[in-house]
């Protein structure tokens, strides 16, 4: 089930999008494990716990969250949604390289389909619930289909000059060109615009963390590069600015930037999130 709201997400996460993060996959990883375990802290999820994964893309968190469902007499499960069928294929090839029996996946938009009323105890998403057309009409039906009492968490991120995994691209090219205008997004940004949503949608005792960590960006500073080079905020200020050579010289300072944080073990940024 894709299109409907979230008809532009679809056919980006079916394409572009979903192709470009298939191949950078371990890389994300990587970058976002440190993110990821804060996720899971605030989640707690229990032996016999039902999850629903929202945005679950490769299934990485779903597969870490059916782990922490299951138990030797626990009937939990992980239930992981998503618009993406490419990624959602990946998903289900780990999910059974795993070997996991109470895992499963659902191709969907989250906003619009219909979960099972009171079904699940906890709901998470890492970074994928900023891509929601009507975020309120998305967690309002997300609040359905959890039981009384039911847990939410979620990471999503702080403003990107504040986070280096997208600030230092944008700090570079700022000279001549305005960052794109990513509808939606400046709502995450904001923790009290987060609470306002969540309580409108139903949600209560919320509470908006911040964390900061550092994000493993790959190997060395031309590997960093030539994924950085692909990355759709760097094609789309380059298709803004509209000049090669500008183009150029704002790359130039981004491998600068990423060649002073080179370490032994790779190159590292500090990735900002709530």
């Amino acid at each position: 089930m894709t299109g409907g709201a979230n008809a532009a997400q679809a056919e980006r996460w079916n394409g572009t999008g979903g192709r470009h993060w298939i191949t950078n996959r371990e890389r994300h990883l990587a970058g976002h494990q440190r993110l990821v375990w804060r996720l899971f802290d605030a989640a707690a999820i229990s032996p016999g716990e039902r999850v629903l994964d929202v945005g679950c893309g490769c299934g990485e968190t779903t597969i870490v969250a059916a782990r922490a469902a299951a138990g030797p007499d626990a009937d939990g499960a992980a239930l992981g949604v998503d618009l993406s069928a490419p990624m959602l294929e990946v998903a289900r090839g780990l999910a059974d390289q795993a070997g996991l029996a109470n895992v499963g996946f659902i191709q969907a938009d989250a906003q619009l389909y219909p979960l099972s009323p009171g079904f699940y105890d906890v709901m998470i998403s890492s970074f994928g619930v900023m891509f929601f057309a009507d975020p309120a009409a998305a967690f309002a039906n997300i609040a359905t289909a959890l039981r009384p009492h039911g847990r939410l968490a979620f990471l999503c991120w702080q403003d990107d000059l504040s986070n280096e995994l997208f600030g230092l691209v944008l700090r570079a090219f700022t000279p001549w060109t305005r960052p794109p205008d990513v509808a939606g997004r400046d709502l995450f940004e904001n923790p009290r615009r987060v609470e306002d949503l969540l309580s409108g949608a139903g949600w209560a005792n919320i509470e908006v963390r911040p964390v900061s960590q550092p994000a493993w960006m790959g190997p060395d500073v031309a590997d960093v590069m030539a994924y950085v080079r692909d990355m759709r905020l760097v094609r789309t200020l380059a298709e803004q600015l509209g000049d090669e050579g500008l183009t150029g010289r704002a790359l130039a300072t981004v491998a600068d930037d990423y060649a002073s944080r080179q370490r032994p073990d790779g190159v590292w940024v500090q990735a900002a999130a709530w």
